[in-house]
């Protein structure tokens, strides 16, 4: 089996207008997190060693810059990671508004 790690992004909208648009997309609701290390509020699906998705800012608590300095014009990061179903989730992302930036297979 094939697990990929994957990096979406959305240009112009804000962290809750991405979530309402990728738990429409997904048909599952995010739980809302807070750390300072993923840059305060963020929300999360799934988690542990399975498929896990990561929403968040694209800016960096320690610096302000971006996480992901190649995408510094992608205001929200999607992180798809541990994920089997990649090609059937891109489709669906797609739909959502969002970009795929990254695609990691290991």
């Amino acid at each position: 089996m094939t697990v990929a790690y994957d990096l979406y992004g959305v240009r112009n909208l804000g962290i809750l207008s991405a979530k309402v648009n990728v738990e429409r997309a997904l048909g599952e609701a995010f739980e809302e997190r807070e750390s300072f290390y993923q840059g305060g509020i963020y929300y999360m699906l799934g988690g542990g060693d399975a498929e896990n998705f990561v929403l968040k800012l694209n800016v960096d608590p320690f610096d302000s810059d971006a996480v992901e300095q190649n995408y510094s014009d992608y205001t929200v990061l999607l992180y798809i990671n541990a994920t089997d179903r990649s090609s059937a989730l891109e489709r669906v992302m797609r739909q959502a508004g969002f970009k795929l930036l990254r695609h990691e297979v290991f």
